[in-house]
């Protein structure tokens, strides 16, 4: 199935297209935390690769990544809720009811793989309404200079009553919004986001969306990437003007493979 359905305007001037750090905070020390043992920030990102934040988030770091949170925003290392072992991270943004975004995520860096799944399991513990804005969780970017260019966002939208929260696929390379299966996501409880991303400059691209499992977008024979030698893959929360104005989303398992 492909769709080309369109979001609201306001999202696709609001989609993270600029999105880049505003202030890094909240750094632990890892075990091996030095320059020799961190790979530089564009080698290639090796699959598979996985985090479910037991050592904090160090995953990230010692693998030339890093985790971020702006002045209205927090990452905080928690034990409840947790999908697997001990800890799971939490992003908190909050203020923004005034129209300014806030954010707070966790960066992967370098050249992803041609082809592969990129997972995360979510928690949203409150339903939100986004009032046509930009509620993130995926964001890819890429470019050769900065600023970087977005190329792909997985974020959150509600249904048409407002009675649910929803995902929605947006690829800045074609301007096109997909708007999946209408699958309400879980409030209170986890779920699993997985996109397979096939990158290419032409329309050899492929991209889909799973939810729990099941598949509720895919698009092929696309334009799935810009060519850059850079990409990076944001996992969080970014929001504009969400009512309330408060959000927290949990993260845990985050992953990378080539297969799934």
């Amino acid at each position: 199935m492909s769709f080309t359905a369109r979001l609201p305007l306001a999202f696709t001037l609001l989609a993270c297209a600029a999105c880049q750090p505003k202030l890094i905070v909240g750094e632990f020390s890892c075990n091996g935390d030095s320059d020799a043992g961190i790979p530089n920030k564009n080698a290639p990102v090796a699959a598979p690769w996985s985090t479910s934040f037991e050592d904090k988030d160090c995953d990230y770091r010692l693998a030339a990544g890093f985790c971020y949170s702006d002045s209205a925003a927090s990452f905080d290392l928690v034990t409840s809720p947790v999908h697997s072992g001990n800890y799971a991270m939490a992003f908190h943004v909050g203020g923004n009811d005034g129209g300014n975004d806030t954010q707070s995520r966790c960066v992967r860096q370098g050249v992803l793989p041609t082809a592969a799944y990129y997972g995360a399991w979510y928690y949203v513990p409150a339903f939100a309404i986004n009032n046509g804005q930009v509620w993130n969780l995926f964001h890819f970017q890429g470019g050769d200079t900065t600023p970087l260019a977005g190329l792909w966002d997985i974020s959150l939208v509600n249904d048409k009553n407002q009675d649910d929260v929803e995902l929605v696929v947006f690829n800045f390379l074609t301007g096109n919004t997909y708007p999946a299966e209408r699958v309400p996501i879980p409030i209170g409880k986890w779920f699993h986001i997985e996109l397979y991303l096939k990158r290419a400059s032409d329309m050899t691209g492929e991209a889909a969306l799973y939810q729990d499992g099941v598949q509720i977008f895919d698009a092929t024979n696309v334009v799935s990437d810009n060519g850059a030698s850079f990409q990076q893959w944001y996992v969080g929360n970014y929001s504009t003007g969400l009512t309330p104005p408060d959000s927290i989303v949990y993260v845990d398992d985050v992953t990378i493979s080539e297969t799934r």
